[in-house]
C-alpha cells in the first residue's frame, strides 16, 4: 500500500508537466487556426485548401518564437499563481539559510559555469558526432533562440526562467516531496520533469542535470527567486558563449572546448563546496 501511495504521488507530481504541455499544444493550435482563418480571408472564395494550409504553416514556422512567448506568458500566469496560492504565502522556516552577497555572487558564477560546461560538452560531442546534434541545432534555429533579439531575450532570459521555476522548482518539487521525505528523491523527480519539459533528447539530458543544480539552490535557501536568478544567468550566458568562443582561432577549437570543459568542471566543484550542503532538516515534506 505504501509503494502504491508513492507511485500515486509520483503520477500527481507529473500533472503540472502535463498541464504545461497542454498549454503549449493549445497555444500552437490557436496560432495555426488563426493563420488558417487569416489566409482564408486573404484568399477569399478562390481559396484552395492546400494553398491555405501551406501558407498557414509558413506563417506558423516564421512566428515560432512569438507563439512560444505567448505560451510562456500563459505558463507564468498559471504556475506562478498556483505556486504562490499553494506555497508562496507560507512563512519561511528559520533553519533555511539566508544568502549573503558573496553567496549570491557564487550563484551567479554557478550559472555562468554551468553554461560554459554545457556549451563545451555539446561542442565536443559535435566534433565527434556531428549528425547527433544536427537536429538539436536546427530546432534552436527554428525556435529563434540562436540569436539575441529583444523577443528572444524576453522569452529565454525573462519569461522561461520564471515560468519554468514556478512549474518545476515550485509546484512539482513540492508535490514530489509527498513521494519521499528525502530531498534528493524529490529533486530527481522535479529534474526529470524539467528534462521532459524540453521535449528533445539533447536538451532533456542537460536540462535534467541543470534541474538538479536549480533544485539544490531551492533546497538550500527555500527561495524561488534565487532559482529564477540562476536560471536567468544560465540562459543569458547561452547567448554570450558563441561570441566568447568565436574569439579563439578555429584551428584550436577542440582544445579550447576541452580546456573550458575541464576548468568549468573544477569551477563547479569549487562553487558547490563554497555554497555547502543542504541542511539535514531540509526535506520537502517538512516545508510543504
Amino acid at each position: 500500500m505504501k509503494i502504491l501511495k508513492k507511485i500515486g504521488w509520483f503520477i500527481v507530481s507529473m500533472l503540472p508537466l502535463v498541464l504545461s504541455f497542454l498549454l503549449n499544444f493549445g497555444s500552437a493550435f490557436v496560432a495555426i487556426f488563426f493563420f488558417i482563418m487569416s489566409e482564408m480571408l486573404k484568399q477569399g472564395g478562390n481559396a484552395i485548401y492546400k494553398d491555405v494550409l501551406d501558407a498557414a504553416l509558413y506563417q506558423f514556422l516564421n512566428n515560432v518564437l512569438l507563439i512560444t512567448t505567448i505560451y510562456q506568458i500563459m505558463g507564468l500566469v498559471v504556475f506562478g499563481t498556483w505556486y504562490f496560492l499553494a506555497y508562496g504565502r507560507k512563512k519561511r522556516e528559520a533553519y533555511f539559510e539566508q544568502p549573503d552577497i558573496l553567496q549570491i555572487g557564487f550563484i551567479v558564477l554557478l550559472g555562468i559555469a554551468i553554461q560554459f560546461v554545457t556549451s563545451s560538452a555539446l561542442s565536443l560531442i559535435y566534433f565527434a558526432f556531428p549528425n547527433l546534434l544536427q537536429g538539436y541545432m536546427e530546432l534552436m534555429e527554428l525556435a529563434g533562440l540562436s540569436d539575441l533579439t529583444p523577443l528572444s531575450f524576453l522569452a529565454a532570459v525573462i519569461l522561461a526562467p520564471m515560468g519554468e521555476e514556478f512549474l518545476c522548482r515550485g509546484v512539482t518539487l513540492k508535490i514530489a516531496g509527498k513521494v519521499s521525505d528525502r530531498f534528493w528523491i524529490a529533486n530527481i523527480i522535479q529534474a526529470f520533469a524539467f528534462g521532459v519539459l524540453h521535449a528533445n533528447l539533447v536538451q532533456g539530458i542537460y536540462a535534467f542535470l541543470m534541474g538538479l543544480a536549480l533544485g539544490y539552490i531551492y533546497g538550500k535557501y527555500h527561495n524561488i527567486w534565487l532559482c529564477v536568478l540562476l536560471h536567468c544567468i544560465i540562459n543569458l550566458s547561452s547567448f554570450m558563449v558563441d561570441f566568447y568562443f568565436g574569439a579563439f582561432p578555429e584551428a584550436y577549437a577542440f582544445s579550447v572546448y576541452l580546456v573550458h570543459l575541464l576548468i568549468g568542471g573544477l569551477l563547479l566543484l569549487f562553487i558547490f563546496k563554497k555554497l555547502g550542503k543542504i541542511p539535514d532538516r531540509n526535506t520537502i515534506q517538512t516545508t510543504s
